[in-house]
């Protein structure tokens, strides 16, 4: 059973990189829209909102990129955490605050609603618990 360890977390990184190297991407590709979709969250400066917009999915496509190399996969999911939990910080504020915005993660996701978005949290939550292990596991295995 223990050599079956090096291929699922092998699996899990790429699959965590092919996630947010697609997040990425599509931000990138519609970033008008995404700005758009990022200034309904109004605790962010209005003026910060476009640099965001450019910004957010560059950060993810290098943390992705970072998993996929074995040298800096450990590196990658700390940047993979970081993201995440500003994702369900802002997420949880915005349902706290009694509004309802759609996440943008992947593109157009239709009309908002605190479903989706509770969601969008719990899939982050599920993300994070993944990648944190990844961190984990990465580092125990170095020693």
């Amino acid at each position: 059973m223990k050599n079956r360890w090096p291929a699922a977390v092998w699996t899990a990184r790429i699959a965590l990189a092919a996630l947010f190297l697609y997040a990425g991407l599509v931000k990138l590709d519609a970033s008008e829209q995404f700005a758009l979709t990022m200034s309904k969250f109004t605790f962010l400066p209005e003026d910060s909102v476009p640099w965001l917009a450019l910004g957010l999915p560059v950060v993810e496509i290098f943390a992705a990129l970072l998993l996929l190399i074995p040298t800096t996969a450990r590196l990658g999911a700390g940047l993979v955490a970081v993201l995440l939990v500003t994702f369900i910080a802002a997420l949880c504020w915005t349902l706290q605050q009694g509004f309802t915005a759609d996440c943008g993660c992947f593109g157009e996701d239709g009309a908002p609603s605190r479903g989706k978005m509770i969601f969008a949290i719990g899939r982050d939550v599920a993300l994070l618990a993944l990648t944190l292990g990844l961190a984990g596991r990465r580092l125990r295995s170095q020693h």
